[in-house]
């Protein structure tokens, strides 16, 4: 006679425990940890079910950095989001909304789709990654209910571990729906205390506020130190935090308009000490705006140049020893049609551009001048690499499990 369901499970559920107990008792738990400290994050949530014990270790917060340290240094373990505008959300809904999806970083092909109303508790009318750190993504959205906001600020910010698929949304803030006010963002980690922050810039008409939430307290409160209410901060498009400190891209508003390459230059924040701090811009000339990220642990400014038919970008990387701070330029992507845009500047020096006569991406090798066509097809997007970690965002009531499409 044939074993019922339920026993066979019961007795493979037996099986496992007994091989987790074999082994703990065969591997000296030095050994142990330093092998699941290799083990990619998907693997090591499932491990959990295994065994209380390596329940313990996976969810343990000198486990978590050590496994951190380790994906980090040796660039195991990487996954990429798209944060785009798909033309098939016109077809359906009949307007343009944001999502974001899930892609392989070795190949950038798509894998699955994040459900943001999740993510929000709500549908989402506009989202901005706002900035990447130990594998934990923010995101700052305009919630559909509040129409005032769409062409304006950000009402909701959520942080979001992909590879754990936990969440957790801040607490809201309230600004008078009848002041103007536009909002910058920054996020990172304080490297004294290890507490996640998010920076907020809120320029008003006559002034500039500036509030400071903090992981530990899930709190938001405001700090003495704010930028000049005359700096025009641009919003980030690539991941721009290093070490403790974000950075922005800035300029003087009253040449905004002008577009004086000379008035640009970079603000920093310093998540320890909470202090902003002006950062001169590379020796370049002739350029009219930038993107700043960061690759292969270095500040890197990307520079557009262009003539006739043609683009190429210029890459500086900021040398920092010391007190004294430098530009280096490494090397230029050069014959780049005019109406391209650079998408991503990725870590192993090929680029993701973006054509302007399909909307579609491709990768292109600056060496060989080869182009690969992704097969992605977006007006307008972010593209962003992270690290996959066991990093814990916590909060009884504030963690939302995402469904895993991928």
């Amino acid at each position: 006679m044939s074993s019922s369901p339920t026993g066979t499970r019961k007795s493979g559920e037996g099986e496992r425990k007994k091989m987790a107990n074999m082994r703990n008792r065969d591997l000296p738990e030095e050994m142990l940890v330093e092998i699941l400290s290799r083990v990619p994050v998907k693997c090591l949530v499932r491990f959990r079910c295994v065994c209380k014990s390596w329940y313990a270790l996976s969810t343990n917060p000198h486990f978590i950095t050590k496994h951190l340290a380790c994906a980090t240094s040796h660039n195991h373990h990487r996954g990429a989001i798209l944060k785009g505008w798909g033309w098939d959300q016109w077809v359906a809904l009949g307007h343009l909304q944001p999502h974001v999806s899930t892609l392989s970083n070795e190949t950038l092909e798509l894998s699955g789709d994040v459900d943001l109303t999740q993510l929000f508790q709500d549908e989402v009318v506009r989202l901005l990654v706002v900035g990447l750190c130990n594998g934990i993504l923010c995101f700052a959205g305009t919630l559909r209910k509040n129409p005032k906001l769409y062409g304006g600020d950000y009402d909701h910010v959520v942080l979001w571990n992909p590879a754990t698929r936990e969440s957790k949304m801040l607490p809201q803030m309230d600004i008078p729906t009848s002041t103007s006010c536009t909002s910058n963002f920054g996020f990172g980690i304080d490297p004294k205390t290890n507490d996640y922050k998010v920076v907020r810039i809120m320029s008003f008409d006559s002034h500039c506020e500036v509030v400071v939430y903090s992981l530990s307290t899930n709190s938001w409160r405001v700090i003495d130190s704010s930028p000049s209410p005359s700096y025009s901060i641009d919003l980030p498009f690539h991941p721009s935090y290093l070490n403790g400190v974000h950075h922005w891209w800035a300029c003087e508003k009253e040449d905004e308009e002008e577009e004086i390459p000379d008035n640009r230059f970079l603000i920093s924040f310093d998540m320890s000490n909470e202090v902003f701090q002006e950062v001169l811009r590379p020796p370049a000339v002739g350029y009219v705006y930038g993107d700043i990220a960061v690759i292969n642990d270095s500040v890197t400014l990307i520079l557009p140049y262009m003539c006739d038919v043609k683009k190429w970008f210029e890459i500086w990387v900021l040398n920092e020893s010391g007190v004294e701070r430098t530009w280096t330029k490494i090397f230029t992507i050069e014959d780049i049609f005019h109406r391209w845009d650079l998408i991503q500047l990725r870590e192993d020096g090929l680029v993701v551009l973006r054509t302007h006569e399909a909307c579609s991406l491709v990768l292109y090798d600056p060496e060989t001048q080869e182009l690969r066509d992704l097969r992605i097809y977006e007006p307008d997007c972010q593209l962003v690499t992270y690290t996959e970690t066991l990093v814990s965002l916590n909060g009884p009531g504030n963690l939302v499990e995402q469904q895993d499409n991928s």
